[in-house]
């Protein structure tokens, strides 16, 4: 199902466009492009696990925001979804990891998450749907998923921007429950990564942050609503917001970022637990992040985001 109704910070969404590109769409707001969604990628080596992303993914006026494949992560695809672990199987990319001792080992457990058809393309209501499936690195079906993603523009303050909604249903299509896990959970300090996640475009730095209206001075905080205010390699101003939304499942509603010596922001939903999602059970999870050009007051972009 579609997320839910548009905040009061957003505005009609006429001014929305989705336009097909082969398989690809790309999103525009205003007449602007701001992200490009691929859907496959033949580039992508598998021991990267090959899933749709958002790359290259802009500000209104034309910033680049996202990073794309960095030699430090070259798993690191614009803003993607996924976990690090689902049952035996590594939906993340890179190496997996075993613990403090062995850490992180590159092994063949890489799984993929395929694109297999557009459910609904509605570029009058900035909707975006499609079905993907989540095979493990034997090729096996595990989840099958549906992806809604819903584009809006929106105002915080005097700023105008974008705002990009995901509502995820996971669905166990295996025999067995499927665990899934973060490095958190074997060990590794900060490895609760694992949801949507923002690589962010080089050099990117945060001159703030913020959690529910409180500075933020350590990663893997438990909030509702982070408030990235960001500069540029070359000093643009870029503030970001993400926000949990309603999940079916009872984990973790934390943030996870970085910034030097590289940088990300993502949500995390197993920060410190795992999930399990029953044989035949869906699971749901929302996200919803939103930027805007220059350096945006917290209280507007939580209520943009609200």
């Amino acid at each position: 199902m579609p997320p839910g109704p548009i905040g009061r910070g957003s505005q009609p969404v006429s001014d929305i466009a989705l336009t097909t590109e082969g398989p690809d769409l790309l999103l525009s707001v205003d007449g602007r492009l701001i992200a490009d969604y691929r859907v496959a990628d033949a580039s992508i080596a598998d021991e990267y696990t090959p899933k749709p992303y958002f790359h290259p993914v802009r500000t209104l006026d034309g910033t680049i925001v996202s990073g794309f494949a960095p030699e430090d992560h070259p798993w690191h695809h614009g803003l993607q979804f996924g976990m690090p672990r689902v049952g035996d199987d590594n939906f993340w990319g890179g190496g997996t990891y075993f613990g403090p001792e062995r850490g992180y080992v590159v092994v063949a457990d890489h799984g993929a998450i395929r694109h297999r058809e557009w459910l609904d393309v509605d570029s009058a209501q900035g909707v975006l749907r499609e079905r993907c499936a989540w095979e493990g690195h034997g090729g096996e079906m595990l989840l099958d998923e549906v992806r809604t993603h819903r584009l809006s523009s929106v105002i915080a303050g005097e700023a105008r921007g974008w705002r990009l909604d995901l509502t995820t249903e996971l669905t166990n299509v295996t025999d067995a429950d499927l665990a899934l896990e973060t490095p958190a959970q074997r060990g590794r300090p900060d490895g609760g990564y694992g949801g949507w996640f923002f690589r962010l475009a080089e050099g990117f730095t945060a001159a703030a942050l913020t959690a529910d209206g409180v500075p933020v001075d350590a990663s893997g905080v438990a909030a509702t609503v982070l408030v990235v205010d960001g500069r540029t390699a070359d000093g643009t101003p870029v503030t970001i917001g993400l926000h949990h939304g309603p999940s079916t499942n009872p984990g973790d509603r934390a943030f996870l970022y970085r910034f030097d010596p590289f940088p990300l922001v993502g949500f995390s939903v197993a920060y410190d637990d795992g999930l399990i999602i029953e044989s035949g059970a869906t699971m749901s999870l929302s996200h919803r992040i939103a930027v805007f050009d220059g350096s945006v007051g917290v209280d507007a972009v939580a209520d943009a985001l609200a």
